[in-house]
């Protein structure tokens, strides 16, 4: 009972206020959403393209209507060169394409002419946009070889390009979607980022009930230390869930985000992570004794693990001994569960994950308790 009058004085405190909503719930939302907006778009999404035929010849007719049967283009034609750089630079489009005059007349002489692509940024789509037109280009090359190594006219390619585009032969791909969008992993990330803020925010209350003397009445009553730690630890915990669905549910159903993962399981392992985070925060603030020390937790405790765990990029990408040392921090566990959801697993293949998060929670939380020593100033 005594615990959880604490925790509830811990969420009065911090959302009892203006700037504890837009440190915690405001700005989380926001950044997140902005990371969404640049860089979630689904794998599976329409890439917009626009382009400029100014091919006489048969060849660049042939070229787009090849790159109008892949069903993740959408292709827009567009007046003159200034209308293709003008729909880039103003993000109408990805990419733009542009067939030169002569084209055909060039590929038959056999001169060196390629189609001109502009892209603001290179992404996955603009760079299978660039390698199928390669591909098309590279396809008439041959075909135009074998009918002049024949003796064949000119005119009949024009008749193998035709044949060549009723496709007789196709390939038939089933996609289960067995993988992960790439924006996840910087998504949850960040989010983790903010998770770990709230570690901030516990410690530096705890050490300001301890400096003006208030944990020190609390354990002069009957309240053990244990229930002053669990009662600091369900208060931020608390805090930490209101953030956490706030930011999901926002990125899910306002932003449009595609996480690839059930609502539930991902709440379950955020929520699992977080009952680390705060067992974190328990002995952390047990171990401090100074209120001066809390500026220097980003720097000691939060910045260093969430690069660890692999918050900012890929854990494979470090060298071997970080990515061992990297499954002795809670943001490697719950990043790598999320991206065995996304990649098609359920709850029972990240029981393992959940498990090894829980005992994160279960240690510290313990250790916190005992370093605690909430009659001291």
């Amino acid at each position: 009972m005594n615990s959880f009058i604490i925790a509830w004085n811990v969420v009065k405190r911090t959302m009892g206020h203006r700037k504890g909503i837009l440190l915690h719930f405001v700005i989380p939302v926001a950044v997140v959403s902005f990371l969404v907006a640049f860089f979630g778009q689904s794998p599976n999404g329409i890439t917009e393209v626009a382009y400029m035929n100014a091919d006489q010849g048969h060849v660049g007719s042939h070229l787009i209507r090849e790159l109008q049967r892949n069903s993740g283009f959408r292709f827009t034609e567009a007046g003159k060169p200034e209308d293709l750089k003008e729909a880039v630079t103003s993000r109408k489009v990805q990419a733009a394409l542009l067939i030169p005059e002569g084209f055909t007349e060039s590929l038959r002489r056999g001169e060196r002419m390629s189609v001109q692509q502009w892209e603001l940024s290179a992404t996955e789509s603009t760079l299978s946009l660039r390698l199928t037109v390669g591909q098309i280009i590279e396809q008439v090359k041959v075909a135009e070889h074998m009918l002049a190594a024949a003796g064949a006219s000119p005119g009949e390619l024009e008749n193998a390009l035709l044949e060549m585009e009723k496709h007789r032969v196709q390939s038939k791909i089933t996609d289960y979607r067995l993988y992960a969008n790439p924006a996840l992993h910087l998504i949850t990330g960040f989010l983790i980022l903010f998770m770990m803020g709230l570690v901030h925010t516990a410690v530096a209350g705890i050490l300001e009930d301890r400096k003006g003397m208030t944990m020190a009445r609390m354990y002069a009553a009957p309240v053990r230390s244990f229930e002053i730690a669990f009662g600091n630890f369900l208060g931020s915990f608390l805090l930490g869930i209101i953030q956490v669905v706030v930011v999901v549910l926002v990125t899910r159903y306002v932003v449009g985000f595609d996480y690839g993962v059930g609502l539930l399981p991902h709440l379950l392992v955020l929520a699992c992570f977080l009952l680390a985070v705060m067992g974190l925060a328990s002995s952390v603030a047990g171990a401090m004794r100074n209120v001066e020390n809390v500026s220097a937790l980003n720097a000691m405790v939060i910045t260093p693990t969430c690069m660890l765990g692999g918050c900012f990029w890929p854990i494979g990408i470090m060298p071997e001994f970080l990515q061992k040392l990297a499954h002795f921090v809670p943001q490697s566990w719950a990043i790598d569960a999320m991206n065995r959801l996304a990649s098609g697993g359920s709850i029972p293949g990240i029981a393992l994950h959940l498990g090894v998060l829980l005992l994160f929670a279960v240690v510290l939380l313990g250790l916190g308790s005992v370093i605690l020593k909430p009659n001291e100033t």
